[in-house]
């Protein structure tokens, strides 16, 4: 007789497995548990052979892909995957295992100082030099700027060689995070953004005029107008998603991305709009009538648009470019920019709006894993040249700040480990790069390979190995 084999499984994960020929009592036990129990859980027993008097609904499966319902009478082709199915399932998921970077976008249609950075705050490329130039009389090839007419600096002055033997840091990191900037570039990135100071000043102030909205932690606003008495986190999700659009949006173009009717679109922007106040500036509302909008007059059309609106996420990024700018006297605005963090970066709005909230978030350019990125450069920037110096305490604080922000990135620990290291504390650098970096795994399966970078600071820094990492 062919031998029946059990497998049950629940919504909570858990299997069994029963086996055995012909019958077994456990596996009558369970099939009658579940069938007196029905609408109690979400739970089927597979059987690999015949079981007669199976009790409930039955299912049957065939070797010729037929699925049979027999208390229904229904003979069914059963759902599957072609071959070309399955190979595009394959694909896809090692896709999974590609770790190949990929560039931060920018808006090419961006203005002020948005037009000087990516969506991430750095500052873009085409205005950057080279750290380091063969010849100071020539033009730097695709750099944009000649360095033969003008000075330029970076925001770490010294020399690779010395960031190199006190950071978790390598060659292509301080190019692409510290490059050259020239003095003009430096201009006119401070003239695009005059309030920055004025504005971080307002948001650390213990009394703000201005209603804030806070992205880069737990989602929260805090308005100065009419509170809401329920249904605030989809009201604030309606406000950052009308805040982070430069112009603005339409009255369509919330109502697509909330599947909403445009009756409601109006209800709800206003409901926004009493809650947010009048900004003390103009006497107006801070979300003005969509028709009066700049955004309208930007864009041809009516469109929603927040006005004198605190936005952790854009205080960093107008810092980070400008600190990158500013040569060394940008390490101030990169700690500032530290300062407005408070966890990772929209945290927790799925979970406070259950049941296809933020959406539009997921689905669309990933803001969110910009600012990820956004954090964990700054952070390394920072603790990378408070190494240098010896500000053990500013390399710690910056390193614990993006690993709060980035809890599965590798540079924090990696930056922590040289911290540790820095402190006399071998033991805990060595626990870092052993438990967190050489045999750690975000799934089921052994530790990957470590990533290029990670080998190449390790191959330098030889005594946080320790013993060697299986």
């Amino acid at each position: 007789m062919r031998e029946a084999r059990a497998l049950c499984g629940s919504l909570d994960g858990s299997y069994t497995c029963l086996s055995g020929g012909g019958t077994h009592p456990a596996l009558d036990q369970l099939l009658d548990v579940v069938h007196t129990h029905a609408g109690r859980t979400g739970t089927c027993v597979l059987v690999n052979g015949a079981h007669p008097g199976t009790p409930g609904v039955v299912f049957e499966v065939t070797a010729d892909g037929r699925l049979r319902l027999p208390d229904a009478g229904l003979d069914l082709v059963a759902v599957g995957l072609t071959s070309d199915e399955a190979q595009g399932c394959a694909a896809l998921l090692a896709q999974a295992e590609d770790l190949t970077d990929v560039a931060v976008p920018a808006d090419e249609h961006a203005e002020g100082w948005r037009a000087w950075s990516d969506n991430a705050g750095a500052l873009r490329t085409e205005h950057t030099l080279p750290r380091i130039t063969a010849d100071p009389l020539t033009t730097d090839e695709g750099s944009g700027q000649d360095a033969a007419d003008e000075p330029a600096t970076s925001v770490l002055v010294d020399t690779d060689e010395t960031y190199l033997q006190t950071g978790a840091t390598t060659a292509a990191d301080l190019q692409a995070l510290a490059p050259r900037v020239a003095d003009s570039v430096r201009r006119d990135v401070q003239d695009t953004d005059p309030t920055l100071d004025r504005d971080v000043a307002m948001w650390f102030a213990d009394s703000c005029p201005l209603p804030r909205l806070r992205l880069l932690g737990p989602v929260r606003a805090t308005t100065r107008g009419k509170p809401l008495v329920k249904r605030k986190p989809y009201m604030t999700e309606l406000l950052t998603f009308i805040a982070l659009q430069p112009h603005g949006v339409t009255p369509t173009e919330v109502a697509e991305a909330f599947t909403i009717t445009a009756a409601k679109t109006r209800e709800y922007v206003r409901i926004v709009r009493e809650w947010l106040g009048t900004d003390p500036r103009t006497g107006e509302p801070h979300l003005p009538d969509a028709r009066l909008s700049a955004g309208a007059v930007h864009r041809g059309t009516p469109a929603y648009e927040v006005v004198d609106l605190l936005v952790d996420l854009d205080l960093f990024r107008r810092l980070r470019v400008r600190g990158q700018s500013r040569g060394a006297d940008g390490i101030g605005d990169l700690r500032t920019a530290l300062r407005l963090v408070e966890g990772r970066a929209f945290d927790a709005p799925v979970q406070r709006r259950a049941g296809g909230g933020w959406t539009w978030l997921i689905d669309g350019d990933r803001l969110d894993e910009h600012a990820t990125v956004a954090v964990v450069d700054v952070a390394h920037l920072v603790a990378t040249h408070a190494l240098s110096v010896g500000d053990l305490t500013a390399a710690r604080v910056a390193a614990e700040t993006a690993a709060m922000a980035a809890p599965y990135e590798e540079i924090p620990r990696l930056d922590l480990a040289a911290v540790a290291s820095a402190e006399g504390r071998h033991a805990e650098a060595q626990r870092l790069i052993r438990d967190q970096v050489a045999n750690r795994s975000d799934d089921d399966g052994p530790p990957p390979e470590l990533a290029e970078r990670t080998e190449e600071i390790l191959a330098r820094r030889t005594d946080w190995l320790g013993t060697k990492a299986s």
